[in-house]
Protein backbone atom coordinates (compact mmCIF):
# COMPACT_ATOMS: atom_id res chain seq x y z
CA UNK A 1 0.00 0.00 0.00
CA UNK A 2 1.31 3.44 -0.90
CA UNK A 3 1.48 6.13 1.78
CA UNK A 4 -0.95 8.23 -0.23
CA UNK A 5 -3.54 5.47 -0.78
CA UNK A 6 -6.79 6.26 1.04
CA UNK A 7 -8.79 3.59 -0.79
CA UNK A 8 -11.34 1.91 1.44
CA UNK A 9 -11.17 4.50 4.21
CA UNK A 10 -14.21 6.48 5.28
CA UNK A 11 -14.05 10.25 5.66
CA UNK A 12 -13.26 10.07 9.39
CA UNK A 13 -10.51 7.46 9.06
CA UNK A 14 -9.02 9.25 6.06
CA UNK A 15 -8.99 12.55 7.98
CA UNK A 16 -7.19 10.89 10.90
CA UNK A 17 -4.63 9.36 8.52
CA UNK A 18 -4.00 12.73 6.83
CA UNK A 19 -3.75 14.41 10.24
CA UNK A 20 -1.04 11.93 11.24
CA UNK A 21 0.95 12.89 8.13
CA UNK A 22 0.47 16.59 8.83
CA UNK A 23 1.66 16.04 12.41
CA UNK A 24 4.76 14.25 11.11
CA UNK A 25 5.32 17.10 8.66
CA UNK A 26 5.20 19.68 11.47
CA UNK A 27 7.56 17.60 13.62
CA UNK A 28 9.97 17.29 10.70
CA UNK A 29 9.84 21.05 10.14
CA UNK A 30 10.78 21.59 13.81
CA UNK A 31 13.56 19.02 13.58
CA UNK A 32 14.87 20.75 10.46
CA UNK A 33 14.88 24.10 12.26
CA UNK A 34 16.89 22.51 15.08
CA UNK A 35 19.28 20.90 12.57
CA UNK A 36 19.79 24.24 10.83
CA UNK A 37 20.57 25.85 14.16
CA UNK A 38 22.97 23.02 14.97
CA UNK A 39 24.69 23.55 11.61
CA UNK A 40 24.99 27.27 12.36
CA UNK A 41 26.45 26.57 15.81
CA UNK A 42 29.08 24.17 14.44
CA UNK A 43 29.93 26.55 11.61
CA UNK A 44 30.67 29.25 14.20
CA UNK A 45 32.66 26.77 16.29
CA UNK A 46 34.77 25.72 13.30
CA UNK A 47 35.51 29.39 12.62
CA UNK A 48 36.33 29.93 16.30
CA UNK A 49 38.68 26.92 16.41
CA UNK A 50 40.42 28.04 13.20
CA UNK A 51 40.74 31.56 14.59
CA UNK A 52 42.45 30.19 17.72
CA UNK A 53 44.76 28.11 15.55
CA UNK A 54 43.83 24.86 17.33
CA UNK A 55 43.98 22.24 14.58
CA UNK A 56 42.76 19.37 16.78
CA UNK A 57 39.73 21.29 18.02
CA UNK A 58 39.09 22.55 14.47
CA UNK A 59 39.11 18.99 13.09
CA UNK A 60 36.65 17.81 15.73
CA UNK A 61 34.38 20.80 15.11
CA UNK A 62 34.56 20.20 11.35
CA UNK A 63 33.54 16.56 11.87
CA UNK A 64 30.54 17.65 13.95
CA UNK A 65 29.67 20.28 11.33
CA UNK A 66 29.72 17.58 8.66
CA UNK A 67 27.34 15.42 10.75
CA UNK A 68 25.02 18.38 11.34
CA UNK A 69 24.97 19.22 7.63
CA UNK A 70 24.22 15.58 6.73
CA UNK A 71 21.34 15.52 9.22
CA UNK A 72 20.01 18.81 7.86
CA UNK A 73 20.20 17.54 4.28
CA UNK A 74 18.38 14.32 5.23
CA UNK A 75 15.62 16.29 6.97
CA UNK A 76 15.25 18.64 3.99
CA UNK A 77 14.73 15.63 1.72
CA UNK A 78 12.21 14.09 4.14
CA UNK A 79 10.39 17.39 4.43
CA UNK A 80 10.07 17.77 0.66
CA UNK A 81 8.74 14.21 0.41
CA UNK A 82 6.25 14.78 3.25
CA UNK A 83 5.02 18.04 1.74
CA UNK A 84 4.33 16.30 -1.57
CA UNK A 85 2.52 13.44 0.17
CA UNK A 86 0.44 15.77 2.36
CA UNK A 87 -0.59 17.74 -0.70
CA UNK A 88 -1.78 14.57 -2.45
CA UNK A 89 -3.49 13.31 0.71
CA UNK A 90 -5.36 16.58 1.25
CA UNK A 91 -6.63 16.45 -2.33
CA UNK A 92 -7.77 12.84 -1.92
CA UNK A 93 -9.40 13.64 1.41
CA UNK A 94 -11.35 16.46 -0.21
CA UNK A 95 -12.60 14.04 -2.87
CA UNK A 96 -13.59 11.48 -0.22
CA UNK A 97 -15.52 14.12 1.72
CA UNK A 98 -17.26 15.35 -1.43
CA UNK A 99 -18.20 11.80 -2.43
CA UNK A 100 -20.06 11.42 0.86
CA UNK A 101 -22.25 14.42 0.02
CA UNK A 102 -23.54 13.29 -3.36
CA UNK A 103 -26.71 14.91 -4.58
CA UNK A 104 -29.63 12.75 -5.72
CA UNK A 105 -30.10 12.67 -9.47
CA UNK A 106 -33.91 12.43 -9.79
CA UNK A 107 -33.89 11.41 -13.47
CA UNK A 108 -31.37 8.65 -12.83
CA UNK A 109 -33.34 7.46 -9.83
CA UNK A 110 -36.57 7.38 -11.88
CA UNK A 111 -34.86 5.44 -14.68
CA UNK A 112 -33.49 2.92 -12.17
CA UNK A 113 -36.92 2.54 -10.56
CA UNK A 114 -38.57 2.00 -13.94
CA UNK A 115 -35.97 -0.62 -14.81
CA UNK A 116 -36.55 -2.40 -11.51
CA UNK A 117 -40.36 -2.20 -11.57
CA UNK A 118 -40.83 -2.51 -15.30
CA UNK A 119 -42.84 -0.29 -17.62
CA UNK A 120 -46.38 0.69 -16.70
CA UNK A 121 -48.92 -1.44 -18.57
CA UNK A 122 -51.36 1.21 -19.87
CA UNK A 123 -53.71 -1.34 -21.48
CA UNK A 124 -54.11 -3.32 -18.25
CA UNK A 125 -54.77 -0.11 -16.35
CA UNK A 126 -57.41 1.01 -18.88
CA UNK A 127 -59.04 -2.44 -18.84
CA UNK A 128 -59.25 -2.42 -15.04
CA UNK A 129 -60.94 0.99 -15.13
CA UNK A 130 -63.43 -0.20 -17.75
CA UNK A 131 -64.14 -3.40 -15.80
CA UNK A 132 -64.68 -1.40 -12.61
CA UNK A 133 -66.98 0.99 -14.50
CA UNK A 134 -68.96 -1.94 -15.91
CA UNK A 135 -69.27 -3.56 -12.48
CA UNK A 136 -70.48 -0.23 -11.09
CA UNK A 137 -73.08 0.07 -13.84
CA UNK A 138 -74.30 -3.49 -13.09
CA UNK A 139 -74.58 -2.65 -9.42
CA UNK A 140 -76.53 0.54 -10.22
CA UNK A 141 -78.99 -1.46 -12.40
CA UNK A 142 -79.54 -3.95 -9.61
CA UNK A 143 -80.07 -1.16 -7.11
CA UNK A 144 -82.65 0.53 -9.39
CA UNK A 145 -84.45 -2.77 -9.90
CA UNK A 146 -84.89 -3.28 -6.16
CA UNK A 147 -86.36 0.17 -5.57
Amino acid sequence: MLDTDLEGLGPKEAAEYVLAFITTLKQTEKALDAAQEDTNVWTRRVSFAQGKGDAGLGAQATARLSDAMAKQSKLETELADLRAKVSVLKEKLTRIRMAGVKLVDADLLLAQLQMAAGKKDDLAHTMKQEEAGAALDELKKKMRGQN
